[in-house]
């Protein structure tokens, strides 16, 4: 299949601070992972770079022809412009992968996704919005503030959770000065934190669930994921916050992480893939957010449960091709997404079983044999 990969390329940022920069950049690595996964798959890849132009790059290319693998998550600089990138996608009538510009946009904004999960029943922590010279507080301390419409976990550091009224405003000028717009404020859901990673349309599968290890932080405040926690290797937050993968959970919550997480998915109108952040706290799982177009660096949460679960990251890359491909009803191998069962040898066991990495594997191609000479063809309406 024909697939373009349009992906942003940032130099600076107009507001936050000079560390966010390094998450914007994160996408060129995964650029060159997606383009080797695909043609390892037998995909005719071309890679379109984007600064500041979008329309022109794309005017060259046949939207008949070529699927857009959708990389793109900021233009001009600008994260808020994601969705605009959907608008000149669909403008132009390109096919792309991933979810749309209503679903981006409302992701984008976290406080108008919370009152989306909370119309659909399901657990999210109380919150409301401060913008600038207005601090009337609704909620009980302990809170968690963070920017109300940036992702990536830019603005969330260790004195992101604040116990009273001085903490609450020196993090709002903080938020308000450095990332210039309204604050998230949200009640602080102490418990443990799992990535859940679901792929799919019209029947979203869920993955081995990923557990954030805290274990190392002895402050019950801080056990928070911090934007150096992300993209820090060489900061106590990177170091102190593992991942488990697949998280040691009971079946029945199990089952329960992945029904909100389902839930939450299908709520905010996700396409292919995407990845859900809850807490559990007494037996609740709550989100804390939904992510369309996660992450697909080989080393994040999406390419992780995928490995778990015996797909290889090329066949991740090619299955949400796949995936997009289905949606749009286009003649393409159809996805080969099963359901996914690990299960530990013994109880308490630290390996896993996982299926079999053959169950992702492409077909060969079927060999047609040519008719002995003197036979005779098959009349057509015979067939």
């Amino acid at each position: 299949m024909k697939v373009l990969i349009v992906y942003n390329v940032v130099d600076l940022l107009d507001k936050g601070s000079s560390d966010d920069l390094l998450a914007e950049q994160e996408t060129k690595i995964v650029e060159d992972a997606v383009a080797n996964s695909l043609r390892s798959f037998g995909h005719q890849v071309v890679s379109v770079p984007i600064r500041h132009e979008l329309w022109e790059p794309l005017r060259e290319f046949d939207p008949n022809e070529w699927l857009i693998f959708n990389l793109c998550e900021s233009i001009r600089d600008k994260t808020y412009l994601e969705p605009y990138v959907i608008s000149v996608y669909e403008y132009l009538h390109f096919r792309y992968t991933g979810s749309n510009r209503l679903t981006l946009a409302t992701c984008l904004n976290k406080a108008r996704a919370k009152e989306m999960l909370k119309a659909h029943n399901i657990p999210t922590a109380p919150f409301q919005v401060i913008a600038p010279g207005t601090v009337r507080r609704k909620l009980d301390f302990p809170l968690f503030v963070k920017p109300v419409a940036e992702d990536a976990s830019l603005g969330i550091t260790w004195d992101s959770v604040v116990n009273n009224e001085r903490e609450l405003r020196q993090q709002l000028r903080f938020i308000w000065q450095t990332y210039r717009q309204p604050a998230l404020v949200e009640q602080f859901i102490e418990g443990r934190e799992f990535n859940v990673t679901v792929l799919g349309n019209d029947n979203p599968r869920v993955l081995p669930l990923s557990e954030i290890n805290f274990a190392k932080i002895a402050d019950p405040k801080k056990r928070i994921v911090t934007f150096k926690g992300k993209w820090i290797e060489d900061s106590d937050d990177y170091k102190f916050t593992s991942v488990i993968s697949p998280a040691k959970v009971s079946e029945t919550l199990k089952n329960r992480i992945a029904e909100v997480a389902v839930g939450a998915y299908r709520a905010m109108g996700v396409r292919d893939y995407g990845r859900v952040d809850l807490r559990v706290m007494n037996g609740v799982p709550y989100v804390l957010e939904v992510n369309p177009n996660a992450d697909l660096s080989p080393d994040a949460g999406i390419a992780r449960s995928a490995r778990v679960a015996g797909m290889s990251y090329a066949m991740l890359a090619d299955e949400i091709v796949r995936l997009a491909a289905h949606r749009y009803r286009l003649k393409e191998p159809r996805p080969r997404i099963i359901s996914l069962r690990l299960k530990a040898p013994r109880a308490g066991a630290e390996g896993v079983r996982a299926i079999p990495v053959s169950a992702f594997k492409q077909k060969a191609p079927r060999v047609e044999r040519s008719a002995p000479p003197l036979a005779k063809p098959v009349p057509v309406n015979a067939i």
